[in-house]
């Protein structure tokens, strides 16, 4: 037969037994009780008035979608004018760097 353990009115364990299991209380002296039971019995239901109850677990709310705030998105507009900025000042760098390189090898090479 099988036996669904119940300590403070849940299933903590299930077990296949010719007698009720006795167990000894929990370290804190909660009492735990065998009950006959079929396969549909399963750790973490509930065993109240004598009736098993699968506990009902609340789904979470899906998440909101994020928006930013007016700060936010002129802190962002604010970052990539900067990155822009930065970018076209490097590329600036560059062709400089380059159009030296290119006047020097003109010139062939003695600078």
């Amino acid at each position: 037969m099988r036996y669904a353990m119940i300590m403070l009115e849940r299933v903590i364990d299930t077990i296949e037994a010719d007698e009720p299991p006795q167990w000894g209380p929990s370290p804190e002296g909660d009492e735990v009780t065998a009950v006959g039971c079929d396969e549909t019995i399963h750790i973490g239901m509930l065993y109240v008035g004598g009736v098993f109850v699968d506990p009902e677990v609340p789904k979470p709310d899906p998440p909101k979608p994020y928006s930013p705030t007016t700060a936010e998105l002129a802190i962002m507009e604010t970052q990539a004018t900067i990155y822009e900025e930065m970018t076209a000042s490097a590329l600036a760098s560059a062709e400089a760097t380059a159009e030296i390189y290119e006047a020097i090898l003109l010139m062939g090479g003695n600078a």
